[in-house]
């Protein structure tokens, strides 16, 4: 038992090595050949490495696949999945409804055209986040519940890792002039926040599906809003008002909705599954 996992554990630090080191390659690469509006070649290998690893490591290094979660199991988590696909437009509803009530946001006239831009949204954000969810819930997450660690420590280290990920594209995905020595240590707690959210959901479900579809929606919805410029929030309260992770509203929110499904999935432990072995 010791060996297997002392196994599991190398295989998690090499997940983790290649996951926060394939962006810098990505955008190593980048500067080789070049980008343009539709992505590029070191984006893709950012997007595709941690899974490409988790494959490897689960078909070829002694990981193997019982803990993927895979199954969709729609019949025990219909509730959870109507949450998860109504969870970030809600939230984020909310808090541009308090911003456009407080002066601390406008909307401008093209806001009209925004659901037509959120439907061309979702298809590749959803291919995106089967690959993204896939490494993040579907490899790192259960690999260190399966070695008995608590489960507060677990979405830490997840949301840390994760987080960092995001770090060699990140200003190709955010618009903002505030300084990185404040904007990423409260992005990395918005990460984390999601990462408690989305790994308490793994737990109640034992699938990656529904944070597919959580973060698919979150994806689709926030970043079209403010990528898209269909909402401007004023500079001097981006910090509390901005829907997306690093927002003070959006952290607090998110992290009541993981305390939440914590608690319901204290409250319904008997109904779970017993495979793969997660911490009760």
């Amino acid at each position: 038992m010791k060996a297997k996992e002392n196994k599991t554990l190398r295989n998690i630090i090499i997940f983790s090595i290649i996951a926060l080191s394939c962006g810098w390659i990505g955008r190593l690469v980048d500067l080789q050949v070049g980008t343009d509006e539709n992505g590029s070649l070191g984006q893709l290998i950012w997007i595709v490495s941690p899974l490409l690893c988790m494959v490897i490591l689960r078909s070829w290094m002694g990981d193997g696949w019982k803990d993927f979660g895979i199954h969709p199991r729609f019949k025990r988590s219909i509730f959870l999945y109507m949450f998860n696909i109504l969870f970030f437009p809600f939230m984020a509803t909310v808090i541009i409804g308090i911003s456009l009530a407080s002066g601390w946001a406008d909307m401008p006239p093209s806001s009209s055209t925004y659901l037509a831009a959120f439907g061309m949204a979702l298809l590749p954000s959803f291919f995106k986040n089967i690959f993204e969810e896939f490494a993040w819930r579907g490899y790192m997450a259960p690999k260190l519940f399966t070695l008995g660690y608590n489960r507060f420590l677990v979405h830490m280290a997840v949301g840390v890792i994760w987080g960092a990920w995001h770090f060699p594209y990140l200003f190709m995905f955010v618009d903002t002039t505030e300084s990185m020595i404040t904007y990423i240590p409260r992005m990395m707690i918005g990460v984390i926040a999601m990462s408690i959210l989305y790994g308490e959901i793994l737990l109640m479900t034992r699938s990656v599906w529904p944070a597919v579809v959580m973060h698919t929606m979150g994806n689709a919805f926030i970043d079209t809003l403010i990528l898209e410029k269909f909402i401007h929030i004023h500079e001097e309260f981006s910090i509390v008002a901005m829907p997306s992770p690093e927002g003070v509203l959006t952290i607090a929110l998110t992290g009541l909705a993981g305390l939440w499904v914590y608690k319901r999935r204290r409250r319904n432990i008997s109904e779970f599954p017993t495979q793969p072995k997660f911490p009760a």
